[in-house]
């Protein structure tokens, strides 16, 4: 009993060590993206805001929290510097932050719960990145959302990371939730390409009911081949989106057996 215990109180106190620092992180990597923020204005270049972030999150995650993202198909990816795109990806934890910023495109915003926005310096940076907020389940937030990702796809040149489950989804198989139609209606809209990512299972790196964050490990992910919207119609969405969850379900198994 007395061995059982002190083994939980370290798992414990491990636990907590560990997402302290995760938050540490997150915290420096936001403060020194605001801190970067009016340079950026001044040069004209304030979508970049996320992308100096991001590449200050991937710096310390890897050396303060030992983890590091090992990217299939990067150069996939690069069709987002040359165009706007509509990047999907399945979304399942706190160490969603982590591979993000290893793959964040420097022109990009992200769609957020709206209680990231009100957030304090986390909240701040986001919103001085342009970053987009939806309140889930609110029509006009939701209108509000489509509309401003429609100005940062059509005058803005930015491409936007969008999780189509809708919610976060941290499952113990890696069973993706079925996708909502926003990301892809707006591909429709804006002919922009979509560019599926896909992310092993994480759950067993991170779970906050087991009270386990690993350290020193490894995040597998997956950017797949874009696909071109150009030819898209209304009637195709559908099939569309049931064709892209297959495929990022896909390679989510493969990625999460290797691991």
């Amino acid at each position: 009993m007395a061995l059982d215990l002190a083994y939980r109180a370290v798992c414990w106190l491990a636990f907590y060590i560990q997402l302290a620092l995760f938050l540490q992180c997150v915290l420096l990597a936001s403060a020194a993206g605001i801190l970067a923020a009016p340079l950026l204005r001044v040069v004209r270049r304030q979508m970049s805001i996320n992308w100096v972030g991001a590449q200050i999150m991937r710096i310390l995650t890897e050396h303060v929290l030992g983890i590091s993202v090992d990217v299939d198909g990067a150069e996939n990816l690069l069709r987002a510097n040359d165009r706007a795109c509509i990047i999907v990806a399945n979304h399942q934890s706190l160490l969603d932050m982590v591979w993000l910023a290893w793959v964040f495109p420097r022109r990009a915003v992200i769609v957020a719960n709206m209680f990231v926005r009100r957030l304090p310096v986390l909240g701040w940076f986001m919103r001085l990145g342009g970053n987009l907020f939806v309140q889930q389940g609110d029509k006009a937030s939701v209108a509000a959302l489509f509309e401003r990702s429609l100005h940062h796809l059509e005058h803005e040149r930015t491409s936007i990371v969008m999780f189509p489950e809708g919610r976060r989804n941290p499952s113990e198989t890696g069973t993706l939730l079925d996708f909502k139609k926003g990301a892809f209606f707006l591909a429709y809209c804006t002919r922009a390409p979509i560019i599926p990512i896909a992310v092993q299972c994480t759950y067993p790196l991170f779970s906050w009911p087991l009270l386990r964050f690993r350290r020193n490990c490894v995040i597998r992910v997956r950017i797949l081949p874009p696909i071109a919207t150009d030819t898209l119609t209304e009637e195709a969405i559908p099939a569309l989106i049931a064709g892209t969850r297959a495929d990022i379900q896909k390679a989510c198994n493969t990625l999460s057996a290797v691991a």
